[in-house]
């Protein structure tokens, strides 16, 4: 990924900020073959586990059927993004001119080496705290619930855990205009749509963390 140097973001603790509310990670291997392989995708929401090693450690499974678990069994690097809410922004939200139409958004791009996951009660582990992510706070759903049906599951499923070794993170929310500028965009973001809104509160989150603002 190349960042403009304006826009870079090393901030671990960030960049794990960005990775928890995205959730949902783009998985990205390069699978074998005697043509040297093509590259491969799938998305997948992810647990990350902020305190094992020193950029953290990203966990998930995936359908057994999937053919990127032979990619991930490898152990070969494979490449993990994620996306924040984006918008474009209209220069007539600017208070200074002449300005051009922009696109705002977050991105962070991780890598490591898979390690393959079949352990019967590590499986489950994974499973139920990924489930908890899509319960609302509140909700009375409990995997002791359906605790059969998700023996029966586990069959079906792999697990997986990458451990970073690079953690490059992306942050284009405005934080370099002036603050009247940046306060007009988030203004007319925060009266939008839904997915304009989600920008205006990441760059409040967000989007003054590399300004100092």
């Amino acid at each position: 990924m190349y960042v403009p140097p304006d826009y870079v973001c090393d901030d671990t603790a960030c960049l794990h900020d960005l990775i928890a509310r995205a959730r949902l990670g783009t998985v990205i291997t390069m699978s074998a073959g005697s043509d040297g392989g093509a590259p491969e995708a799938c998305h997948l929401p992810l647990l990350l586990d902020r305190r094992r090693g020193p950029l953290g450690t990203l966990v998930g499974h995936l359908d057994r059927r999937n053919p990127q678990l032979a990619d991930l069994a490898a152990g070969r690097p494979v490449l993990v993004t994620f996306l924040g809410a984006d918008a474009g922004v209209s220069p007539d939200w600017y208070h200074t001119s002449p300005r051009v139409p922009t696109w705002l958004y977050s991105a962070v791009h991780a890598t490591g080496i898979p390690t393959v996951i079949e352990d019967a009660a590590a499986l489950r582990d994974i499973l139920e705290r990924g489930s908890a992510l899509a319960v609302p706070a509140g909700g009375t759903w409990r995997p002791a619930q359906v605790a059969t049906y998700i023996d029966r599951l586990l069959g079906g499923i792999a697990g997986f855990e990458i451990p970073l070794d690079t953690l490059r993170g992306q942050i284009r929310l405005g934080q370099h205009n002036g603050p009247e500028d940046w306060q007009g965009v988030h203004d007319a973001l925060s009266c939008g749509t839904l997915q304009q809104r989600r920008v205006a509160e990441d760059m409040a989150a967000f989007g003054r963390v590399i300004s100092g603002a």
